[in-house]
């Protein structure tokens, strides 16, 4: 069984940064000064922050795989590859 652990102070950062990109002058902060905002939140600040527009969207490839899940053709691993590189991304309809 494959497991990741997060600590409480991973949480806590992400439950920070999550609030940070929806308020729309924080997220703006964030993108303009990354380092200064995520040692504000206790975040590493080493690094480059890619953020999405309406036209544009980065897909993050993660950096570990599994070789053996991979070559067993595992659907569930896939499925987790997937939401690890789209994360949390969401486009409402927008008007044609």
């Amino acid at each position: 069984m494959h497991a990741t652990v997060t600590s409480r102070k991973e949480m806590e950062v992400g439950a920070k940064l999550g609030s940070l990109i929806q308020d729309s002058s924080a997220r703006a902060q964030l993108i303009e000064s990354p380092e200064t905002v995520l040692t504000e939140i206790g975040a590493k600040s080493d690094v480059t922050i890619y953020a999405d527009t309406a036209d544009l969207v980065h897909l993050v490839i993660p950096a570990d795989i599994d070789k053996t899940r991979l070559a067993a053709d595992d659907e569930a691993y896939f499925e987790e590859l997937g939401l690890a590189a789209l994360g949390s991304c969401f486009y409402e309809d927008l008007p044609e």
